[in-house]
């Protein structure tokens, strides 16, 4: 409910910079003829974007890649087509029909994890596939949740124009189209790779993300225990050698137990540091 109270306040911002922007562009026209005059660009400097707002935060490769403005690969996600606003209700309806479902058996981090990331690679997937294409939309990450709720509930009925369908066989359909429409010559302002890199991810974080956070958490532990064993046998042999010293005194110690000892010590010194 917060993303898509966050996307529907994301929208009014955007209306507010259109209409700004085109009062501006409506009481400037005498600049814009001059500008022509003098054979200055009568381009703005946001251009293609039709507004400040859109060029700072929509997803445009030329910037995003090329000038670096990496933030565009998670806000493009808040920001939709003002032209048609069926684009932001189909979107937010698809998110409130299954993502409480999923966040439900994913729980709300995981959830989160998913929709951003989800959102990032879709994005990615875009700058690869159409690199001089402006994107905006969640679509990527909402395709992501359509692909987790199918994995969870394949055999939950959908609702799908009127007609009841199994979410996994709807899935499927969309899957379908999606490849086809990336086949297909591009027509149309739909971000099919976006869709595509959505689909894609969705699965995989379902499938594999838990056996990736055990293989992450069994290598966390293993590294403990192994710094766990070297301390204790590092422990060990400074007792050794401290013992010699209490019987033998310290000239009793060879070049490489004085080495060993002024090591163990310097290693004791940098972790009493790091805590």
């Amino acid at each position: 409910m917060i993303l898509i109270m966050v996307n529907a306040a994301v929208f009014l911002i955007q209306l507010l910079f259109s209409t700004l922007s085109n009062y501006w562009t409506v009481n400037h026209e005498g600049l814009m003829q001059q500008m022509a005059t003098d054979g200055l660009p009568l381009q703005p400097w946001y251009y293609p974007a039709p507004n400040i707002f859109s060029k700072l935060f929509w997803l445009y490769p030329p910037d995003a890649i090329g000038n670096f403005w990496i933030w565009q690969l998670v806000t493009y996600m808040f920001l939709h087509s003002l032209t048609d606003p069926w684009h932001l209700i189909f979107n937010m309806l698809v998110l409130w029909m299954f993502g409480s479902e999923v966040e439900r058996v994913m729980g709300t981090r995981r959830f989160l994890s998913l929709y951003f990331t989800a959102g990032v690679f879709a994005g990615i997937c875009c700058c690869v596939f159409t690199p001089n294409n402006p994107i905006v939309g969640a679509s990527g990450a909402i395709f992501a949740i359509e692909v987790a709720f199918a994995m969870y509930f394949p055999n939950s009925t959908v609702i799908f124009y009127f007609f009841p369908i199994k979410a996994k066989y709807l899935v499927g359909l969309f899957a379908g189209f999606t490849v086809l429409n990336c086949l297909l010559p591009k027509t149309g302002n739909v971000a099919h790779f976006a869709h595509l890199g959505g689909l894609v991810y969705g699965f995989l974080y379902v499938r594999y993300s838990a056996s990736l956070n055990n293989l992450l958490k069994n290598w966390v532990v293993n590294r403990q225990k192994k710094a766990e064993m070297e301390e204790e046998n590092l422990q060990q042999k400074v007792d050794k050698i401290l013992e010699k010293v209490h019987r033998e005194g310290m000239a009793s110690l060879t070049k490489k137990e004085r080495a060993y000892l002024n090591n163990a010590s310097k290693i004791y010194r940098e972790k009493k540091e790091n805590t």
